[in-house]
């Protein structure tokens, strides 16, 4: 993990990542920016309640630092992805109004995992618990940005996105690099019966086989209660889904454990911020 910053930004990168210089990347955390209480530092979302001109220096921080134009889709919890390829983006991200008209229908289009070919323009989306997983595929010069809480890690996200660019471009799992950022871990997680009949009864193979549930009684307590790790359950996925361990990096940080570097929906006061994540190619000059 490497570890950067800017005058009003601080980011993570992942190693394997970092070797490919056309891929731009980085995992915000939350300090620096301009949000204040409650949603003090770099807060990239608008729906928890923080002020909308503050978000968006907040977002142009981001853009600045990763060196990309910002552009997302609209996280639903699901499964379903959507490729933004030349035909998408239009003259984008050359032209502003062309980029703008991509971004409006872009932001509208309900999606958990974002896939593009197109260099010039940065996948984002902010995050609050769920795991932020980012994939590149070197040989067909392709990545993904891939939004996985615990309806889409039950749901297969991960192993969804990895067989949808296999059938868009011919990737390849075994030679695609992925990095799995911050998440909520078993340790901060409890889940009711909804999450576990999600897993168990409900989920294909792989995802039941991957999932990491853990049942604990606390102390003083007799009836057992269930933890979720969604972090290393999507990391789990991506491993089963063929990518090689050597080509995956996980943070491995518990979002409800460190809140000092990243805001947790579940284990912070209401309302809280979210994190930026990015990733994107940048344009051959």
């Amino acid at each position: 993990m490497i570890e950067r910053q800017t005058d009003h930004t601080e980011y993570m990168q992942f190693e394997a990542l970092s070797a490919y210089s056309q891929v731009a990347h980085a995992v915000f955390t939350r300090r620096r920016g301009f949000s204040v209480a409650p949603y003090a530092g770099l807060n990239g979302s608008v729906t928890t309640g923080d002020d909308l001109a503050t978000v968006r220096r907040n977002r142009r921080a981001v853009s600045d630092a990763i060196g990309l134009p910002l552009t997302w889709a609209k996280p639903v919890h699901g499964t379903d992805a959507v490729f933004i390829d030349r035909a998408f983006a239009g003259d984008a991200p050359d032209d502003p109004a062309a980029f703008q008209r991509m971004h409006d229908r872009l932001r509208m289009i309900a999606a958990d995992a974002m896939v593009t070919d197109v260099p010039g323009i940065a996948l984002c989306w902010s995050f609050g618990d769920c795991a932020p997983v980012l994939l590149y595929d070197p040989r067909h010069e392709a990545v993904a940005l891939v939004h996985s809480g615990w309806r889409g890690a039950a749901g297969g996200i991960v192993p969804r996105t990895i067989a949808a660019m296999g059938e868009r471009y011919g990737s390849r799992p075994d030679e695609m690099i992925a990095g799995i950022g911050p998440a909520i871990g078993a340790c901060c997680y409890e889940v009711q019966e909804n999450v576990l009949e999600a897993f168990h009864s409900r989920a294909d193979p792989l995802v039941r086989e991957t999932a990491v549930l853990v049942t604990r009684t606390q102390p003083g307590e007799t009836r057992p209660r269930h933890f979720l790790d969604v972090r290393v359950s999507t990391a789990q996925q991506a491993l089963a889904a063929g990518i090689r361990s050597e080509h995956l990096d996980d943070m491995g940080i518990c979002t409800g454990c460190r809140t000092d570097l990243f805001y947790s929906h579940r284990r912070e006061p209401k309302p809280s911020g979210r994190f930026v994540v990015a990733i994107g190619l940048l344009p051959a000059w």
